[in-house]
């Protein structure tokens, strides 16, 4: 609408100049002839800077005029022109790199999230987004980054290596002779407590009586308390060999653990059970992974607490300088390899656009500037033209 109004003032202003000389022609007063003077040079600026304006975009009234149409002429010149301003000046490889190394894109980014967090209104619309773009990831989705990322590595488990290393360890930290150790200090309280030793010689009793009917008749003569005594005292003083670590029963006893652990290292049933408790484990991780999904999910309070605490993690481990370098360095990577891109994509939408299209675009965006010429021409040669008709008469 700018250019329209723009353009049709500078044609009205032609028109008057027109109008105005052709009117002021028959008479001879000097006031008509001043005015007439005036109406004469505004017509001639008029012309002369419509001639010029129209000249830069196209043909005047479409004559093929030497050194008229200069932009469509030169529409290589001006678009190299442009293209070398911008790759060289405006968005030079070097501008750029200054400008990002200038700036801490990562720490002004986090601490403009951070802000958004405080205000109530956009912590709501940030978790609703969050929540919503959650609710469009399906368990499949789920339950397949799980499998791309977690089964690869329980399957490169090797069992087999897995039975060897525990055994290994076991050994190497003596924690079977620490276990062993461990649960004979146990059973040792356990056997001292009163109503455990009354159980012993309770049972020890009915057994005989049950098994040696010979001896049975005897138990009277010995008495139950004195038997029960000597069982328990017994029992204490095996407990009491077995931890010592001179004892000959407790290192049979350690060296034969040892034995079955390292022929257990290549049992197949082993082996084959602890595949399948691996496929079972992951199964039960894949479906308690979903679950926790899904639940966290609809926990507002969850997930604006696990925001805050990522961005203080990442303000406190450091990791922001680091992941800044990178970034960075990331940044004027892609600049150095892609920075000709500017130029030719540039150039390609340019040369998609038809001469005329061009021409029409120019004189849409700068043209409503440009026709004002034609105003100030015709405004300027009409005061001139008043003053130079002035002298003239005066001096004549």
């Amino acid at each position: 609408m700018k250019e329209k109004n723009s353009k049709r003032l500078a044609n009205i202003s032609l028109f008057v100049a027109t109008c105005g000389f052709v009117a002021t022609m028959p008479f001879d007063s000097k006031i008509i002839q001043i005015l007439s003077g005036g109406f004469e040079a505004a017509l001639v600026g008029g012309l002369a800077d419509w001639f010029a304006v129209t000249a830069m975009f196209r043909h005047p009234l479409g004559l093929p005029i030497p050194h008229t149409a200069l932009l469509p002429k030169n529409r290589t010149k001006i678009t190299e022109g442009i293209l070398s301003t911008l790759n060289n000046q405006w968005l030079s490889k070097q501008s750029l790199i200054e400008r990002v190394e200038e700036r801490q894109w990562l720490e002004q980014g986090l601490n403009k999230f951070e802000k958004l967090l405080e205000n109530p209104d956009t912590r709501a619309k940030i978790i609703q987004s969050i929540q919503q773009f959650g609710g469009t990831i399906k368990n499949e989705t789920i339950e397949n980054f799980l499998k791309n990322s977690i089964r690869p590595s329980i399957e490169s488990i090797s069992s087999e290596k897995l039975v060897t290393n525990a055994v290994d360890t076991v050994f190497e930290n003596h924690w079977d002779s620490k276990t062993y150790e461990f649960l004979l200090t146990k059973l040792e309280d356990y056997v001292r407590l009163p109503h455990i030793k009354e159980m012993i010689g309770r049972e020890i009793i009915q057994f005989i009586e049950r098994k040696f009917f010979m001896v049975k008749a005897f138990l009277p003569m010995i008495g139950e308390d004195k038997i029960t005594e000597f069982i328990h005292g017994g029992l204490l003083d095996l407990l009491t060999e077995l931890k010592d670590p001179n004892s000959e029963r407790r290192n049979l006893i350690l060296s034969f653990i040892r034995i079955e652990a390292e022929k257990n290292k290549s049992n197949d049933n082993i082996i084959r059970q602890l595949d399948e408790w691996k496929l079972k484990g992951y199964d039960y991780i894949v479906e308690q992974g979903i679950n926790w999904f899904k639940n966290k999910l609809s926990d507002a309070n969850f997930i604006f607490e696990s925001l805050t605490k990522i961005i203080v993690f990442i303000k406190e481990s450091g990791w922001i300088e680091k992941l800044e370098i990178s970034f960075k360095q990331m940044l004027i990577d892609a600049i150095e390899k892609y920075h000709h891109k500017i130029g030719d994509l540039v150039r390609i939408n340019i040369e998609k656009l038809s001469t005329e299209e061009i021409t029409d675009l120019l004189e849409n965006k700068i043209g409503k500037d440009i026709t004002w010429i034609r105003v100030n021409g015709a405004v300027c040669g009409f005061l001139i033209g008043l003053i130079l008709t002035s002298l003239q008469i005066v001096f004549s």
